[in-house]
Protein backbone atom coordinates (compact mmCIF):
# COMPACT_ATOMS: atom_id res chain seq x y z
CA UNK A 1 0.00 0.00 0.00
CA UNK A 2 2.69 2.50 0.94
CA UNK A 3 4.39 1.97 -2.43
CA UNK A 4 1.57 3.96 -4.01
CA UNK A 5 2.65 7.22 -2.40
CA UNK A 6 5.49 9.59 -3.11
CA UNK A 7 7.33 11.50 -0.44
CA UNK A 8 6.38 15.16 -0.81
CA UNK A 9 8.93 17.95 -0.84
CA UNK A 10 7.74 19.17 2.56
CA UNK A 11 8.23 15.70 4.06
CA UNK A 12 11.65 15.47 2.40
CA UNK A 13 12.61 18.76 4.03
CA UNK A 14 11.26 17.72 7.43
CA UNK A 15 13.08 14.41 7.22
CA UNK A 16 16.31 16.08 6.13
CA UNK A 17 16.02 18.63 8.94
CA UNK A 18 15.33 15.84 11.44
CA UNK A 19 18.34 13.81 10.33
CA UNK A 20 20.59 16.89 10.37
CA UNK A 21 19.37 17.96 13.82
CA UNK A 22 20.11 14.48 15.17
CA UNK A 23 23.41 14.28 13.27
CA UNK A 24 22.53 10.93 11.76
CA UNK A 25 21.69 9.32 8.46
CA UNK A 26 18.55 7.46 7.47
CA UNK A 27 19.99 3.98 7.98
CA UNK A 28 21.26 4.78 11.49
CA UNK A 29 18.00 6.49 12.45
CA UNK A 30 15.96 3.52 11.25
CA UNK A 31 18.10 1.12 13.32
CA UNK A 32 17.14 2.91 16.56
CA UNK A 33 13.59 2.18 17.74
CA UNK A 34 12.87 5.71 19.00
CA UNK A 35 14.24 7.45 15.93
CA UNK A 36 12.59 4.89 13.68
CA UNK A 37 9.24 5.87 15.19
CA UNK A 38 10.02 9.55 14.70
CA UNK A 39 10.86 8.95 11.02
CA UNK A 40 7.60 7.00 10.66
CA UNK A 41 5.72 9.91 12.25
CA UNK A 42 7.25 12.41 9.81
CA UNK A 43 6.31 10.26 6.83
CA UNK A 44 2.87 9.45 8.27
CA UNK A 45 2.12 13.17 8.64
CA UNK A 46 2.75 13.61 4.91
CA UNK A 47 0.29 10.95 3.81
CA UNK A 48 -3.18 11.89 2.56
CA UNK A 49 -5.76 12.31 5.35
CA UNK A 50 -7.80 9.30 4.25
CA UNK A 51 -4.74 7.05 4.45
CA UNK A 52 -3.78 8.44 7.87
CA UNK A 53 -7.25 7.61 9.16
CA UNK A 54 -7.11 4.06 7.83
CA UNK A 55 -3.44 3.44 8.64
CA UNK A 56 -2.82 4.82 12.15
CA UNK A 57 0.49 6.23 13.31
CA UNK A 58 0.91 3.32 15.74
CA UNK A 59 0.46 0.80 12.92
CA UNK A 60 2.95 2.69 10.82
CA UNK A 61 5.51 2.88 13.63
CA UNK A 62 5.13 -0.85 14.22
CA UNK A 63 5.46 -1.58 10.50
CA UNK A 64 8.54 0.65 10.15
CA UNK A 65 10.19 -1.05 13.13
CA UNK A 66 9.42 -4.65 12.17
CA UNK A 67 10.35 -4.07 8.52
CA UNK A 68 13.17 -1.58 9.15
CA UNK A 69 15.59 -3.05 6.59
CA UNK A 70 12.95 -2.91 3.88
CA UNK A 71 11.81 0.57 4.89
CA UNK A 72 15.34 2.01 4.83
CA UNK A 73 15.65 0.92 1.21
CA UNK A 74 12.15 2.07 0.33
CA UNK A 75 12.45 5.53 1.91
CA UNK A 76 15.93 6.07 0.46
CA UNK A 77 14.66 5.07 -2.98
CA UNK A 78 11.66 7.42 -2.70
CA UNK A 79 13.87 10.29 -1.56
CA UNK A 80 16.26 9.72 -4.47
CA UNK A 81 13.34 9.64 -6.93
CA UNK A 82 11.92 12.84 -5.49
CA UNK A 83 15.32 14.57 -5.67
CA UNK A 84 15.64 13.61 -9.35
CA UNK A 85 12.17 15.01 -10.08
CA UNK A 86 12.99 18.24 -8.26
CA UNK A 87 16.27 18.58 -10.16
CA UNK A 88 14.43 18.18 -13.47
CA UNK A 89 11.88 20.84 -12.47
CA UNK A 90 14.66 23.32 -11.68
CA UNK A 91 16.17 22.96 -15.16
Amino acid sequence: MIKQFEISTSVQKQLGDYLAANQTDLKTAMADETRNGEVAAIIHAGLPMMVRKIYSLEKMKNFFWTKKELMVEFVAMRLATAEKKNAKKKR
